[in-house]
């Protein structure tokens, strides 16, 4: 286990199996429109959500990939210029304007019934080699022809710019950039000013990363709204760009987040969640898991936009990982909704669930898969002793994994879980155990890592003699690379045998983005 790390079980019970949940008929319906409502474009779920959806979008994908170009058209009412509205490729040479780019992208939008956002007008990372620094002056004129000729040639199908880009510090303070430093703060207001008399009818915001959870920099962005407000600057939103990251160290804010909505929703700004992606490739265990937690964050985070009444967008940065930055400037990753395969990952479902107000399918969906033992062992194994598939003894009548001639306590069937075990993600795992009675029985993870080899308790309890139900919630901390992890009954002294049916493990969910 990593220094400082968990293996902890957050919570564990026991009792006699049993279900209780919705009627047949009312689960069949249930399962009918989820069918339905995967094939559907996520606009179209969007829009029943009273959401604006959108996506950014690479040129040269767009042009050469038609499956790619056929995902962008579907899905989403707004696309964002990747690039093609940037200054610096614009403009890459003083006074010529290539606007090819975003004049074909902009065809594929309004032939698809799509908006364009601008992204972005004023950015220090995007200042062309040509324009003087040096020169307050100079810059300031540079910058100001730039925008109203961007302004004045997009004028009819940018509904929503991004005027200001990246403007703060870590520490919420004006960012030391050459616009700062050479025209001063009040170069914020202007632009906003200029994009409103260029633009009159579109949406005029400020957009930022590493502001979406609380932070130095999540109040210093209150700050600056509230003193564009006070300046009577035409800011209408805030875009909160959601490049999220999730690392074994600790997971996101979730009620933090929420009230940073809300909290900007409260000067009456909209706000639009932009850049969204989720970094799983720190996470250490199983592909299926990393894209399972993945898909928990982008549920939550749909479902925290469609609750609160400010926010109104959700943006992916990309739509496939094949042409993801990520990849690009950080290192292989897997961070969008669709693989390199162009096919929907969990995070797609995830954002169907959300948008649909329905609890997130990863909540029920049973990982094991087989756990009821009908189709045989199918490469279940024992951890000692001698293991058989027996008809009659299981929970539901049919058939259960049974160890008999147990040598160990230890001794039981086992089920493999390497490819379904990640960090961040908190499982719930149950199964029917069967054992004498007064023996003792327990649920068990081995974890097989860099950090070596160790024992992570998922539930326990004390055998009656007929079929036990036990369940536990259990986030398990793992070491890069991961050999193994394997989910296996034990408990019973040796001789004594003891049988396992009915395992089942999902994510467990919790929390009020599950509950809506």
């Amino acid at each position: 286990m990593r220094q400082g790390g968990r293996a902890a079980v957050a919570c564990a019970a026991v009792g006699v199996v049993g279900a209780v949940g919705l009627s047949s008929a009312d689960a069949g319906v249930r399962t009918r429109q989820a069918a339905v409502d995967d094939q559907r474009p996520l606009r179209a779920l969007a829009d029943r959500a009273g959401l604006t959806i959108g996506a950014a979008v690479a040129w040269e994908p767009l042009t050469q990939d038609p499956g790619y170009a056929a995902l962008a058209a579907r899905h989403f009412h707004v696309l964002t210029p990747e690039n093609a509205l940037k200054w610096a490729p614009i403009e890459h040479t003083a006074g010529q304007r290539d606007t090819r780019r975003i004049d074909d992208i902009a065809a594929r939008a309004q032939a698809s019934d799509q908006a364009l956002r601008g992204h972005t007008l004023v950015w220090d990372l995007e200042i062309p080699g040509w324009v003087d620094r040096t020169d307050a002056q100079a810059l300031d004129a540079a910058l100001l022809a730039h925008m109203r000729a961007t302004l004045r040639e997009n004028r009819d199908r940018v509904v929503v710019w991004d005027v200001v880009n990246e403007a703060l510090a870590d520490d919420g303070r004006r960012a030391p950039t050459v616009l700062h430093t050479q025209l001063g703060p009040g170069h914020i207001a202007q632009a906003f000013a200029v994009a409103r008399a260029e633009a009159p009818e579109a949406r005029l915001f400020y957009n930022d990363y590493a502001v979406l959870w609380p932070g130095p920099k999540a109040s210093g962005l209150v700050r600056l709204m509230q003193e564009l407000q006070a300046q009577e600057a035409p800011v209408d939103g805030v875009g909160l760009q959601s490049h999220l990251h999730l690392v074994p160290e600790g997971r996101l804010d979730w009620a933090g987040i929420e009230g940073q909505l809300a909290r900007l929703g409260k000067l009456g700004l909209e706000v639009h969640l932009t850049e969204v992606d989720v970094r799983v490739a720190d996470l250490a265990g199983g592909q299926q898991g990393r894209l399972l937690a993945q898909a928990d964050a982008v549920y939550r985070l749909v479902s925290l936009c469609r609750a609160e009444p400010a926010c109104t967008s959700v943006a992916f940065w990309g739509i496939s990982d094949r042409y993801s930055w990520v990849d690009r400037t950080i290192g292989p990753d897997d961070p969008l909704l669709w693989d390199d395969a162009l096919q929907p990952e969990p995070a797609y479902f995830a954002t169907v669930d959300a948008l649909r107000g329905v609890p997130w399918r990863g909540c029920s969906d049973d990982l094991v898969g087989g756990g009821d033992f009908e189709a045989g062992t199918g490469g279940f194994v024992g951890t000692g002793g001698h293991l058989e598939r027996r008809r009659g003894r299981a929970a539901d009548g049919k058939h259960a994994l049974v160890v008999t001639d147990r040598t160990e306590t230890w001794h039981g069937p086992s089920v493999d879980a390497t490819a379904w075990v990640s960090e961040g993600v908190d499982y719930r795992i149950s199964a029917a155990l069967q054992a004498p009675r007064g023996s003792p029985v327990a649920l068990t993870l081995r974890v097989e890592d860099a950090g070596g080899t160790r024992y992570v308790p998922v539930a326990a309890g004390t055998a009656t003699g007929d079929w036990l139900a036990v369940e536990g919630v259990v986030a398990v901390d793992l070491q890069a690379p991961v050999q193994a992890v394997t989910l296996y009954a034990e408990g019973p002294p040796p001789g004594q045998s003891l049988a396992m049916d009915a395992v089942t493990a999902t994510v467990a969910c919790a929390g009020p983005a599950h509950a809506r």
